[in-house]
């Protein structure tokens, strides 16, 4: 091979189906220059090879997907990381280790860094989660011990919940004013016949994005909260669903209303709190204290508490349905043990399940080991796809999707028109 010559996959979708540039540049994870693009034949008209472009490549990479995503499926489920609030001013776990370094850095000592020999944090990377859970262990096992730090002594629980603000206000987007990614995916997922199964949102982001969203394309939000004040949480109404009696053609028959989506947030909600009276978790405009899993080892242990448990049952649950299931995950880095393992579970167990991973980093050195794992699966079967994009991209290219029961309907209707002439 060539010296500084690196190929890089923009699309993976089983053994015939991949897509690969070289030396590719991307700025903030939007493909910006190549130098060769394979498999790519195009030639002038003078039969001589054309150089590929960085629009050939995503030309022919949303012409792929989107064949991908044109075919019927009945049940839609989506996985959302933080990687599809970036778009919109969320941050990375990397930018939010810069903000912790900011706080405590001043012009006379390193504050983050003495917190970090405190607790013997010695991994060599900036992780956030493995610092608070290491300042998690180091507490427990060794006691709340006092930080000399400028300004004064401060206790490790002080410290970790100072970081808990730092996440949280981090993690509080604005509804932005103009599209953002969330509306136009939102616009299009909900496009599908009302009497197929209900678009199924999971996300692991604390932000209101997904509920923004709602509210611009007028859609309905069934969260497992009452629809009445207080909005209080229980499991059972994820089972309700939004019909219209009156008017319809028959008595007994449920008319199920359009643009309704169910919405999971895994890891809580800015917008949620706990009571201390009853323990009841309500929905709250800025709680002081929202109900969130915050990134550390402990949140695998906080996963198995309501309303979070309930949620992650229904993630599994919903990823086992043996009869042509599809799950987007956008901007997941396969992070998370008890959502990796729920994933690689129905892709072994579930014959009728399909997995689409839509990342710019797809073919990164530093992904994550089950993103490794889940690309070379893909490298093996059609039914992943792998896409090198932003959710902004994504969002605008996405098909508009037909589901299993309206294909059927306008495959019949084609064979009446044809027996008719």
């Amino acid at each position: 091979m060539v010296e500084n010559e690196t190929w890089k996959y923009i699309l993976i979708n089983g053994k015939f189906k991949k897509l690969e540039v070289k030396n590719p540049t991307f700025t903030k994870g939007v493909l910006t220059s190549i130098e060769g693009l394979k498999p790519f034949d195009k030639k002038d008209k003078d039969d001589k090879p054309i150089e590929p472009t960085v629009h050939d490549a995503n030309e022919i990479k949303r012409r792929i997907y989107f064949e991908f995503f044109k075919k019927p499926f009945k049940n839609l489920l989506v996985l959302s990381g933080a990687g599809s609030s970036m778009d919109v001013g969320g941050l990375s776990m990397g930018q939010l280790w810069e903000k912790a370094e900011e706080k405590y850095k001043t012009d006379k000592a390193d504050g983050f860094k003495i917190i970090q020999e405190a607790v013997n944090y010695n991994l060599g990377k900036n992780d956030l989660e493995a610092l608070l859970s290491q300042i998690d262990g180091y507490a427990k096992f060794s006691g709340d011990k006092e930080i000399d730090l400028v300004g004064g002594k401060k206790k490790l629980s002080a410290i970790k919940d100072e970081l808990f603000e730092l996440i949280k206000t981090h993690c509080t987007i604005k509804k932005p004013e103009d599209n953002f990614p969330h509306k136009a995916f939102l616009e299009k997922l909900l496009q599908r016949k009302q009497t197929s199964p209900r678009v199924r949102i999971f996300t692991l982001n604390y932000d209101l994005l997904f509920e923004y969203a709602a509210t611009e394309v007028n859609a309905i939000v069934i969260d497992g909260f009452s629809f009445t004040v207080p909005r209080t949480f229980s499991g059972r109404f994820f089972d309700y669903d939004i019909v219209q009696r009156e008017g319809s053609k028959l008595q007994e028959e449920d008319n199920f209303i359009q643009r309704v989506f169910h919405l999971h947030k895994l890891h809580g909600s800015l917008n949620w709190e706990r009571t201390d009276s009853d323990k009841k978790v309500r929905i709250k405009d800025y709680p002081e204290k929202p109900l969130m899993v915050y990134p550390r080892e402990a949140k695998y242990e906080d996963s198995y508490e309501q309303p979070f448990f309930e949620m992650m049952a229904r993630f599994q649950r919903n990823l086992r349905l043996n009869n042509d299931t599809m799950l987007i995950c956008v901007g997941y880095s396969f992070n998370d043990k008890h959502i990796n393992a729920a994933i690689e579970e129905a892709l072994n167990q579930n014959p009728g399940f399909r997995l689409a991973v839509i990342d710019p980093g797809i073919d990164n050195d530093n992904v994550s080991t089950a993103m490794t794992t889940i690309k070379k699966e893909a490298l093996e079967s059609e039914r992943i796809l792998m896409v090198s994009e932003t959710f902004t991209d994504f969002a605008k290219h996405f098909p508009e999707i037909k589901t299993y029961e309206s294909v059927v309907v306008e495959a019949i209707r084609l064979q009446n028109e044809q027996s008719k002439d």
